[in-house]
């Protein structure tokens, strides 16, 4: 009779085949090094099925647009192409179909286990909920599809995130790993968002884990480089901005970056500021939350009855802005329309990303910006697309308080080195501008914000409990033939009653046995070595690191205490290095 985890099992064996095969020719040439293969196998799996998924969702928007407008394309010329009054009706329907489903979403988050892949990442257990990270996702799709003022990566990178949580599930790895997982599958997700693959990663190192070390950056740059390769090199999608040629001016011209940097380091707070007091007053409102988001696409509709350009992400409005289709004042007026609509949307509850929206508002400022100066110094040589571009860094920047991804994501996009000196000095000086009001909180202050104290400073969590065990008292020919197919490093022995006695390395016994230099009717208590170093639960992450060192090994078994040896499984020090990594940076 199969059991409940049958049909996991099945998939993961599905899976896990072209990774055995892999190992298996290349292990010659990654002798000792099977954990770090299995762990960017696994990193370019996420990525892969992180870009399928941010597709299926990007599709879906336009399938979800079709149903609310009975019309294709853009959303900002669907708006043109609409009545007024459908103008304001079609987001009031979106707001109160998002918020019905988002409700029921709620209702099943207890016990769920965590929803943001942020929180699962910095203080949760790496596990994020299915259902109603499915269901919050649905509900981007009615906000976004009806014209939401709201960006689309939000949803993106938690279904992606959400695919490496339940790959480290089924695969039963060690937290460190699971959160991993769950890191490379966001990475995943901003890659296959905007076509940005070390930004991805980047993003995701330094907002989100605060650290670059190797041991975890490494997987992230694998699994965003796999997911921008899916999304866009085999599933042929272009890139989402149009940039056209740019010319950056003279090099006394790189001090106005510089005093763009700072005007932006200025304008993050209060449109963060503005944000906040949108979700304070809706949660004042004595509303269900259906009721609320409908409100909130009430007032996007009436703000686009006179700029259209406020629905959905604004990808078009920005190309227009790039290629100066939108100037003057209306482009001032675009850009104070686009904050409202945005705080209005996000206030409301509704889900989704802020991304998008404040580089859309970094592009206006920018061009308003390049508009000013070349009216005043008539023999500037830069043209208003170079002030936009380098303002769409220069505010995200300020806002998520990540100049190294601000710089990386914007260079990605344009693939011009020219852009480079102007955006570094506009992004460095807005971030510290702006880092001095509301002290230092960035847009992602709530979701970073500790939920509850970390205790996980020894190795208990770090146990593989299927780590492979034999009896003493077993005959070499059956341990060769009871062998999992996978790569395998070192098999434990283990006598009636469960205690570790030694333990061998399989491939050199097979090999032995192959050659005739073993009898295979020996048992494995004949050629097996005496364990020389064990762990205990309870020992600490220094402990265990300072022991592997000294052993220096890949993996140590683990023990119940050192006076009762029960076998519990095995420990990487990967595992115990990336445990080390979360403790450092304040997870």
């Amino acid at each position: 009779m199969s059991t409940p985890t049958a049909p996991r099992a099945r998939v993961l064996r599905l899976i896990t085949r072209p990774a055995q095969w892999v190992t298996d020719r290349l292990r010659p040439l990654l002798e000792g090094h099977e954990e770090l293969l299995s762990i960017v196998f696994w990193a370019a799996i996420i990525g892969i099925g992180g870009a399928f998924a941010s597709v299926l969702f990007r599709e879906a928007i336009h399938v979800f647009q079709w149903m609310l407008t009975r019309r294709s394309g853009g959303l900002v010329q669907v708006a043109n192409d609409l009545a007024p009054l459908a103008r304001v009706l079609v987001p009031t329907a979106g707001g109160l179909v998002a918020g019905i489903i988002l409700y029921f979403a709620s209702r099943l988050r207890a016990g769920k286990g965590n929803v943001d892949y942020m929180e699962a990442m910095v203080v949760g257990d790496g596990v994020i909920g299915a259902r109603p990270t499915l269901l919050r996702s649905l509900s981007s799709l009615a906000t976004i599809a009806s014209g939401g003022s709201i960006g689309r990566e939000g949803p993106m990178v938690q279904l992606a995130a959400l695919l490496g949580s339940k790959i480290g599930l089924v695969g039963r790895v060690p937290l460190p790993r699971r959160r991993l997982f769950v890191a490379c599958g966001a990475a995943a997700g901003i890659a296959s968002a905007y076509n940005a693959p070390i930004a991805g990663a980047v993003f995701v190192a330094e907002i989100v884990m605060g650290s670059f070390a190797m041991e975890s950056f490494g997987p992230l740059l694998v699994a965003s480089v796999s997911a921008d390769a899916t999304i866009h090199r085999f599933l042929g999608y272009g890139a989402v901005f149009q940039v056209p040629p740019i010319h950056f001016g003279e090099n006394w011209e790189l001090i106005l970056y510089a005093l763009l940097g700072i005007l932006l380091g200025h304008l993050a707070p209060p449109f963060l500021a503005l944000l906040d007091w949108s979700k304070s007053r809706f949660d004042r409102l004595a509303a269900p939350l259906p009721l609320r988001l409908a409100i909130g696409g009430v007032l996007v509709g009436i703000t686009s009855l006179a700029f259209p350009e406020v629905w959905g992400n604004g990808y078009s409005v920005v190309d227009g802005i790039l290629h100066g289709n939108l100037w003057g004042w209306l482009l001032f007026g675009v850009l104070i329309a686009k904050a409202l609509s945005t705080a209005a949307t996000v206030g409301s509850g509704a889900v989704g990303g802020v991304f998008t929206p404040t580089l859309f508002i970094g592009a206006a400022v920018g061009s308003l910006v390049g508009l000013c100066l070349r009216s005043g110094f008539a023999h500037m040589a830069s043209d208003n697309a170079a002030f936009a571009i380098v303002g769409m860094g220069g505010f995200l920047a300020a806002t998520t308080h990540a100049p190294l991804t601000a710089v990386l994501m914007i260079f990605e996009m344009t693939l011009d080195h020219a852009v480079v000196l102007p955006l570094i000095l506009a992004c460095v000086t807005a971030h510290y501008t702006s880092v001095v009001y509301r002290r230092g909180a960035s847009v992602y202050k709530n979701a970073l914000a500790p939920a509850r104290e970390v205790t996980a400073n020894t190795i208990a969590g770090l146990v593989r409990a299927n780590a492979v065990r034999i009896r003493d008292d077993t005959s070499l020919a059956a341990m060769i033939a009871s062998l999992p197919r996978g790569p395998l490093r070192t098999v434990y022995v283990v006598n009636d009653g469960g205690e570790l006695i030694a333990a061998l390395e399989p491939r050199v016994v097979a090999a032995d046995v192959r050659h005739g230099d073993l009898d295979e009717r020996a048992t494995v208590a004949t050629v097996a070595t005496p364990v020389r170093a064990a762990l205990t639960p309870e020992q600490s992450l220094t402990a265990a690191l300072d022991l592997f060192l000294k052993e220096g090994v890949k993996a140590l078994p683990v023990i119940a205490s050192p006076w009762r040896a029960t076998f519990l499984g095995e420990v990487s020090r990967h595992d115990v290095l990336l445990a080390l990594q979360d403790r450092l940076s304040g997870r």
